[in-house]
């Protein structure tokens, strides 16, 4: 664990308890939208690649601001963006020098060890291309896209670094805060005003046996694969949910390690009606590869 002081508080950053508090959120917006009552989850919108030894997290605000966690066995990345400030108007990046890669996002994280770039690219490779402030042409005439991040951190072993020390109050750093910021391995709540106190009540009474549950399932993960049981789910379902609904739920988790009982063979997902016509030429567009091939 590594300690550092922050105009936010008292920051600790540990590999592994961030790598749990990202499997928890991800588990938890899964289980917010399945009807269990749970309100308030830390994080609504995530997607989740790779797994516990080698993987990452992303989630979004659902109004353009977006954060992720990678990690490996050698230590942990963050990258965040608050809309608006990408790596133009953040990081010093000059239009002519934007590449839409990684690179346009290497300066969040200056001093990345070398044994943390591979997180680095699985991070970078989380986040959104766009073209952020600059809206105009280049002078030959050709537009561009950024990657977007303008704050980031590493954490490897007992060092940290990244621009979320170096510029504490820059734009997206709340973002990446309440990485070093758990309560008990969990993420807090990024609300504001009267809902906060709300939902860590919530949280506290009517809510508590269902964050149990997560819990002891996010445990289980972390040891190796695992399922729900029977009784968890018989409280988790208390209202039934809609089948498909449940069916999408149960593909995302099982991408985490997580089955349902009995680990039952889930059909192949489907395929959306083609022929799919590209937009911009009218031309049909390659079909998507069956997950399962």
């Amino acid at each position: 664990m590594v300690l550092r002081n922050h105009p936010r508080g008292r920051l600790a950053f540990d590999r592994d308890a961030i790598v749990r508090a990202a499997l928890r959120a991800y588990v938890e917006s899964l289980v917010a939208t399945l009807g269990s009552g749970l309100w308030f989850p830390v994080r609504e919108y995530s997607t989740w690649t790779g797994d516990v030894h080698q993987g990452a997290l992303r989630t979004d605000s659902g109004c353009g601001d977006t954060d992720v966690v990678a990690w490996t066995e050698a230590g942990v990345v963050g990258l965040a963006y608050e809309k608006g400030f990408g790596p133009i108007a953040n990081l010093g990046l000059t239009p002519d020098t934007v590449t839409g890669g990684p690179e346009d996002v290497r300066p969040a994280v200056p001093g990345l060890p070398a044994e943390l770039e591979p997180a680095f690219q699985l991070a970078a490779g989380m986040l959104d291309t766009n073209s952020d402030v600059y809206k105009g042409n280049l002078p030959n005439k050709r537009m561009y896209t950024e990657m977007l991040a303008g704050v980031g951190f590493w954490l490897h072993g007992d060092r940290v670094g990244g621009t979320l020390f170096d510029d504490p109050k820059g734009p997206g750093a709340d973002r990446l805060v309440p990485w070093g910021m758990l309560q008990n391995g969990r993420l807090p709540f990024c609300l504001l005003g009267e809902l906060a106190p709300k939902a860590a009540e919530r949280a506290r009474t009517k809510d508590a046996p269902i964050h149990a549950i997560i819990d002891a399932v996010v445990d289980r993960r972390m040891q190796g694969p695992t399922e729900f049981t029977a009784d968890e789910i018989a409280t988790l379902l208390a209202k039934p949910p809609d089948p498909k609904q449940l069916l999408g739920v149960q593909r995302l988790l099982q991408k985490v390690g997580i089955a349902w009982p009995g680990s039952p063979e889930l059909p192949p997902e489907e395929l959306p009606p083609g022929p799919r016509i590209n937009p911009f030429t009218g031309t049909p567009m390659p079909e998507p590869k069956r997950p399962d091939k």
